[in-house]
């Protein structure tokens, strides 16, 4: 007779929070179980774990399983730790402040940025950048902004993947996006006008590191219809003191 080792089974659970953290409106415990690559029944005896200890719910009406109360709880010591940048939060409300628009800080995550920080502007129309969300990096002027630092392996390796369009006007040539990244580099700074969002045009600059690639990078997004391009390239020097004096902050 085997039996599962500690190990396995923290790896098998934590598999399983990370199926239900990407569909948060809940699934089935056999969804859940294919999605985690396991048997149903350790998928079952996992998931009824997780429920008692808060980090799944469990709808029985639904019969779905979904992220619990923990998982927020989680999410909240991560932020408030130097692991959830946050050195970058006051800077980043500054920029907002100063500027009237939201300010978001992405980090490279398995070939997509993932936003770990948001701060709302004052505008009247918000835009959707919640913390969590995954977008595609070359859909992203933070993803753009990152990307452009990564060694030159990196890049290669990113530009064979699949370039979806995630919008009419997102690029996924690779030599257009390529080409696009070396201005980026040049100029240090990216832009996209409706490639990730419609109505929505961002620009972004990585955080400055002492040394290796960039880790994290700050952008500041705004709705079409109120902000020109022009407009929008008026808040560089701001977006560079802002990605400054994080980078001090951070002591990278």
């Amino acid at each position: 007779m085997t039996t599962t080792s500690g190990d396995d089974q923290l790896s098998r659970g934590l598999r399983l929070l990370s199926v239900l953290a990407d569909h948060p409106t809940g699934l089935g415990v056999s969804a859940a179980a294919r999605m985690a690559g396991l048997p149903v029944s350790s998928a079952h005896r996992i998931l009824g774990r997780l429920v008692a200890e808060r980090f799944a719910s469990y709808d029985e009406r639904a019969r779905r399983y979904a992220p619990g109360v923990r998982v927020l709880e989680l999410s909240r010591g991560f932020h408030r730790s130097p692991a959830g940048y946050s050195e970058a939060a006051a800077p980043m409300r500054t920029l907002a402040a100063a500027t009237g628009l939201p300010a978001i800080a992405g980090i490279l995550y398995d070939g997509d940025v993932l936003l770990v920080l948001a701060v709302q502007g004052t505008q009247h129309l918000q835009l959707r950048s919640a913390e969590g969300t995954r977008n595609a990096w070359h859909a992203t002027s933070l993803g753009k902004a990152l990307v452009c630092g990564q060694p030159a392996d990196t890049v290669d390796a990113l530009l064979a993947k699949e370039l979806p369009a995630v919008t009419a006007r997102t690029v996924t040539d690779p030599e257009a996006v390529r080409a696009e990244l070396a201005r980026v580099r040049a100029r240090g700074w990216a832009e996209v006008d409706e490639e990730g969002e419609v109505g929505v045009r961002s620009i972004a600059m990585a955080v400055p590191a002492r040394s290796g690639a960039p880790r994290l990078a700050i952008s500041l997004g705004a709705v079409t219809a109120l902000t020109s391009a022009d407009e929008l390239h008026a808040q560089l020097p701001r977006l560079r003191e802002c990605v400054e004096e994080i980078a001090a902050h951070m002591g990278w």
